[in-house]
């Protein structure tokens, strides 16, 4: 699975893979939240991280049912 980023912001990027958004990642002062979904808005907060790399990690990864 190809994933590309878009920078909308100095502290937002959009996560996509196959023309589909699969979320966004903030920029917070101590590390990267990670918020899966199609729009910001509804966005869910999956997790915060120490690096920009594994906050892409979660959200390359499918989410995980209950």
């Amino acid at each position: 699975m190809e994933i590309t980023t878009t920078h909308l912001t100095d502290s937002l990027t959009q996560v996509s893979a196959a023309g589909e958004t699969l979320g966004y990642i903030r920029t917070e002062w101590n590390g990267y939240a990670a918020l899966r979904g199609a729009h910001l808005a509804s966005a869910q907060l999956i997790g915060c991280y120490s690096t920009r790399g594994m906050a892409l990690e979660s959200l390359r990864q499918r989410p995980r049912s209950l």
